[in-house]
């Protein structure tokens, strides 16, 4: 006779099943309680406890504090070779107050960092340039990955942490995936050194990161990303800046780290700026891989070659609604494209871009080819505030401050977000985007039509301005924010009649 066997399942956010007894596990590096994770009054101490302890569907609630791979009841201190390992089904949550505090359970990344440290010692000397940890011994006793995303899946997700001091001569020293594609949430990737990706390093792995900084990274290639052996990394919301990779990517690397292997990553309101090597690429490096860009933000960013991009060797790059301005290189400012050979030469696509020193800019050795098509501009795009890595645009309609705040947030520093301001100028960025782009959360006015750069198709996209009195007020059938309903707004409607996103 065959037995029913009924098992009592709840579904995930992912629309699959997962167990009932699904559990929060408490995690506080405040040593108190019975340390069974079952409450922040009996907390963890360790972070490698909870993680040998969880279960799929399982939540760690992680409080402020340090926490390292080599701390642990079954972990050996001073092992270079520990990692957090990521579990499929399992979420990690950082940046919560923690026992001690009026509300253990409040949450802001910001106020209560929780940090995954490599540096297992405590001894690193502090520096002021990323790229002095390639010889700073202090850090040769560091964790090898902080954290391990290999063999996961999307529904492996870590959030709100910083990952730091994490040092190799492999790949990937802030976080390492192989065979892995795990979700990376809000989190924080800085002062990591490796020969590839300090920050990230993906081999055969397809991450989705959203809302992260790759900062004060360093390598030889892909200071603060490498991606390779056919990575197509997701990053949205994210932000690229002050890396270095001494011969090749000094923000990202695309299809090399020793080897080659084609990688296409996807990259959509994104910033890299500010990032250098003293080779090729300081922004973004690109070898047998072809990303796509969409609505991003090149700025600052210094090579010998490329110093927003560099691609060669059957690398075939597309930019959409991307601002590339303000980039250094001996040669190719913004864009460089080498030739390797006739049957793996390079190209790239680039269209409703602001690219500076326009079409002439672009250099390409022979053999190389520029698609250069609609809507590319040059002009200067009127940043907020470059020098303070406040790449808003500016605008007399409104633009969003997020370093203005609001008098009653003014009086509680807490609740501090940022205010609307306008500006004397307009930028040429703002609704210059492909027509066909849907705007998605741009604020009204929105002209119609989405804006150039990172925070196009945002909530904090800068305001459409059609001259005083700025239309305040959202009016049946006014599409592109103008005040007036007439056939500029009909012929919006009539280009998208039936479009599907």
């Amino acid at each position: 006779m065959s037995k029913l066997i009924f098992t009592l399942i709840c579904l995930s956010a992912f629309g699959g099943a997962i167990p009932c007894y699904a559990k929060i596990i408490y995690v506080d590096d405040d040593d108190n309680g019975l340390n069974d994770g079952s409450s922040w009054a009996n907390a963890y101490k360790y972070l490698q406890d909870a993680l040998m302890m969880a279960s799929e569907g399982d939540e760690i609630h992680v409080a402020q504090g340090i926490y390292k791979p080599d701390q642990g009841s079954e972990k050996i201190p001073g092992d270079r070779e520990a990692t957090f390992q990521l579990i499929n089904g399992v979420t990690l949550k950082g940046g919560y107050a923690g026992s001690g505090q009026p509300d253990p359970n409040t949450r802001n990344i910001d106020l209560y960092k929780t940090i995954l440290s490599g540096d297992l010692q405590g001894n690193d000397v502090k520096l002021t340039k990323p790229a002095d940890m390639r010889l700073e011994t202090s850090r040769l006793d560091n964790s090898y990955h902080v954290i391990t995303g290999s063999r996961t899946d999307e529904t492996a997700i870590i959030d709100g942490f910083t990952i730091t001091a994490g040092r190799n001569s492999g790949l990937g020293a802030g976080i390492y995936n192989k065979d892995g594609n795990p979700r990376l949430i809000n989190c924080t990737f800085n002062w990591n050194y490796a020969e590839f990706g300090g920050g990230m390093g993906n081999w055969n792995s397809s991450p989705t990161v959203i809302n992260c900084k790759f900062y004060m990274n360093a390598a030889e290639g892909g200071g603060g990303i490498d991606n390779v052996e056919n990575s197509t990394s997701i990053l949205i919301n994210c932000t690229v800046s002050s890396n270095s990779g001494f011969w090749r990517g000094g923000g990202i690397l695309n299809g090399y780290a020793g080897v080659g292997g084609s990688s296409n990553p996807i990259l959509i309101n994104c910033i890299l700026s500010g990032n250098s090597t003293d080779g090729y690429g300081g922004g973004m490096y690109n070898e047998y891989s072809s990303p796509t860009i969409v609505n991003c933000t090149f700025n600052d960013n210094s090579a010998e070659r490329g110093g927003a991009t560099y691609s060669y060797r059957d690398s075939s790059p597309v930019l959409t609604n991307c601002i590339l301005y303000g980039d250094r290189a001996k040669s190719g400012n913004e864009i460089y494209l080498g030739f390797y050979s006739t049957s793996q030469s390079s190209s790239i696509n680039v269209s409703y871009s602001n690219v500076q020193g326009g079409q002439a800019g672009v250099y390409l050795e022979a053999g190389s080819t520029l698609n250069w098509e609609d809507g590319n501009i040059d002009a200067a795009p009127c940043f907020a505030d470059a020098d303070n890595a406040d790449y808003h645009l500016k605008s007399q309609a409104g633009r969003w401050d997020p370093c203005e705040n609001s008098k009653f947030e003014i009086r509680n520093p807490k609740l501090r977000s940022g205010n609307w301001v306008k500006d004397e100028v307009t930028s040429r960025c703002i609704d210059a985007g492909d027509p066909k782009s849907p705007i998605g959360l741009e604020p009204f006015p929105n002209g119609g039509r989405i804006n150039m750069g990172a925070y196009g198709g945002t909530a904090e996209a800068s305001k459409s301005y059609f001259g005083e009195p700025v239309c305040e007020t959202i009016v049946a059938g006014d599409i592109n924010g103008d005040c007036v309903v007439n056939f500029k707004d009909f012929a919006l409607m009539a280009f998208h009649w039936l479009e599907e996103h």
